[in-house]
């Protein structure tokens, strides 16, 4: 049949229910050939597919396997249990639309003019299916056919197929390579032909040409065809159907549980689902994995993505749905050191699994046990393991034992693996054999200072006091500089930006070794943190954490000189744009550095500049979320919509929800 004008209108597309995602078409057997008919004239190449429950499960699990099926243009609820839930949203179909039936159907009711090829199966396979074919229509016009040898085939080989295809110029194209490859086949292989219609139909080849029965009509209406070719062929078919039928019953019962419409939707060209899981969430209130989150994710969904981000509802009193571009969900969870992270993360993953995320964003190597389930469904999922935890002082026992396995978790079960630092990218190089990427942080150069509003509350003066930010815990060796600043004999005063948290005994010990001197000023965020680092003389970092730590980046951008104790993982952050003081003398060493640049403004001047220019050469947001978003997409094949799909939606065609 040669192709014409655009044949298909509103009138002639199909209402479509999506089952977990996919676009399912309203159709029957009658209905579905008829509007093929109309895609066999039209001068580009159109795809459709038979779908059961394993190839809508499939989907679901790999991202690269549901952009397959996003690029067909009309797809059939092959199985029953799928043509029962389409019925349960309202679809009022009679029947499924088989595969091996549809194809019959086909070649009985589309002889001439209408030309047939027939791509994969046995030669005898083929033979037998051109016999059974001329049965059912002795008008039918078969114009080629192909046995494919088996195995992998190449670029030339593959050309050589589409050539001798294009040759015959056929306007049905039956394909039937075995589930999921000859989904993968037709898509692949789409922008090699300039029309023609290309049928996915599985195993209707061998079924139609006699080498196998077809299933009892009792259990194909009772969705029980699996059955029976489970008992044809149990040794090869057993962990295939308990693994997709399973996953399939995990997904619907997921997705009934947690998804929205909203959720539904499908996703638009170059657009990625961006799921942050294991921070506290946002508004950032801490400097660690909230700064990332809030800094990344906004970026991204001001570059058009869809970015989700899942914040621990206790920690947050006003909770809107929505935060510079990123929704957001409010979760619980208990208030335990040890606890509180693995908990709320585990509560967001059960909320995540049925989501079409494309990427879940998992924040700390504690959480890389959650990794496999999130694959299982289909999800990509990035593991930023921060810095070596379990060697941090803040933990020990279980929790230490359990940071310690998690690092091999990370590697066997995320996609990918995120080091902010060299020193981390080593020790997973040395001790699991696997190597991170290298992704560091960024931080936001400001220049203009506020007006000192806050500092009035703590009397306090701009540029005369000595500033140290972080959380209250050992690790982070507040005690050391106060044990060193108490032999200073410098006037400026101490200013103790941070919470203690579950460390209650810790900060006793604090209040204990400060002099009159040092101020405390608890938690500060936004302005009134940007306010107390700006106006500081200078920033002192006395932990050694083998990590990027943000809240030295954060004062390096604001162009603070940095007294830190020698590390490599902190001399990689900084340079030479900082001053060290020994770490193997402690706070004999710290108390004689703080006096040093206590008493000299045009170093701390100069350590400052070069601090903030560091941040612009190297730390920037804008290329963390280039390098992010790169990828991304390499993780996530684009997501391109067939010329059909394009068309129905220039149409007003609309989805029934």
């Amino acid at each position: 049949m040669p192709p014409g004008d655009n044949p298909v209108s509103p009138d002639h597309l199909p209402d479509i229910i999506p089952i977990l995602g996919m676009p399912l078409a309203c159709v029957t057997y009658e209905s579905a050939l008829s509007l093929v008919k109309l895609f066999a004239q039209l001068d580009k190449p159109a795809a459709v597919s038979a779908c059961n429950t394993h190839i809508v499960a499939t989907a679901r699990q790999l991202a690269d396997f549901g952009a397959v099926m996003a690029g067909f243009d009309l797809i059939f609820p092959d199985s029953t249990p799928l043509k029962w839930l389409m019925n349960h949203r309202g679809a009022g179909l009679p029947d499924r639309v088989y595969g091996p039936y549809f194809m019959r159907y086909a070649l009985e009711h589309a002889g001439a003019p209408w030309k047939h090829y027939f791509f994969g199966g046995s030669e005898t396979c083929l033979k037998n299916l051109e016999l059974a074919a001329r049965r059912l229509n002795p008008d039918i016009q078969i114009v080629g056919k192909c046995s494919p040898p088996f195995g992998n085939w190449d670029e030339a080989l593959e050309a050589k197929f589409a050539q001798d295809i294009q040759e015959h110029d056929p306007d049905f194209i039956w394909v039937a390579l075995g589930g999921e490859r000859q989904e993968r086949w037709i898509i692949r292989n789409q922008h090699r032909f300039k029309r023609g219609v290309f049928f996915a139909v599985g195993d209707a080849f061998e079924l139609i040409a006699g080498h196998r029965p077809f299933a009892p009509e009792i259990l194909q209406r009772w969705g029980l065809t699996w059955l029976y070719r489970l008992l044809q062929e149990p040794g090869r078919l057993w962990p295939r159907y308990f693994k997709y039928n399973s996953l399939f019953l995990l997904q619907l019962l997921a997705e009934k549980l947690f998804v929205t419409r909203d959720h539904q939707a499908p996703r638009r060209s170059g657009v990625l689902r961006i799921a942050f899981l294991g921070a506290r969430g946002v508004p950032a209130r801490y400097a660690g994995f909230e700064t990332v989150v809030e800094e990344l994710g906004s970026r991204l969904a001001a570059r058009g993505h869809e970015v989700t981000v899942y914040n621990r509802s206790n920690h947050y009193r006003e909770r809107p749905k929505t935060h510079r571009g990123m929704a957001v969900i409010y979760l619980p969870t208990f208030m335990t050191r040890s606890l509180e992270t693995i908990l709320h993360t585990t509560l967001a993953m059960f909320h995540a699994l049925p989501q079409p995320y494309d990427v879940v964003y998992l924040c700390g190597v504690g959480n890389s046990c959650l990794a496999w389930s999130l694959r299982l469904f289909g999800k990509k999922v990035i593991v930023n393991v921060d810095g070596i935890d379990f060697k941090r002082s803040k933990w020990s026992g279980f929790a230490r034992w359990w940071l310690y396995k998690s690092e091999s978790w990370a590697v066997r079960f995320a996609n990918t693996l995120i080091a902010d630092n060299e020193q981390v990218v080593r020790h997973y190089q040395t001790n699991h054999d696997a190597t991170p990427l290298h992704l560091s942080y960024g931080a936001n150069i400001i220049t203009e200072k506020p007006a000192p509003r806050e500092l009035q509350q703590f009397n306090l003066r701009p540029g005369e006091y000595i500033l140290f930010v972080s959380r209250l815990s050992p690790e982070n060796e507040a005690h050391t500089l106060l044990e060193a600043y108490a032999s200073t004999s410098t006037s400026l005063p101490l200013v103790v930006v941070g919470s203690a948290g579950y460390e209650t005994r810790y900060y006793k010990r604090l209040k204990n070794l400060a002099d009159s001197r040092v101020v405390f000023t608890g938690a500060q965020y936004g302005e009134s943190y940007r306010e107390l680092s700006l106006h500081c003389r200078f920033f002192v970092l006395p932990s050694a954490i083998e990590a990027t730590r943000l809240v030295l980046l954060d004062q390096m951008s604001f162009g603070n000189a940095i007294l830190f104790r020698e590390s490599a993982a902190t001399r990689e952050v900084i340079g030479e744009a900082g001053m060290a003081f020994n770490s193997d003398r402690g706070a004999e060493a710290l108390k004689e550095k703080i006096d040093e640049l206590a008493g000299d403004r045009e170093t701390t001047t100069r350590l400052g500049r070069m601090a903030q220019e560091r941040v612009r050469t190297y730390y920037s947001w804008e290329k963390v979320t280039d390098r992010y978003e790169t990828i991304f997409q390499e993780m996530i094949p684009p997501f391109v919509p067939s010329s059909h799909q394009q068309a129905n939606e220039a149409l007003g065609h609309h989805a029934v929800s």
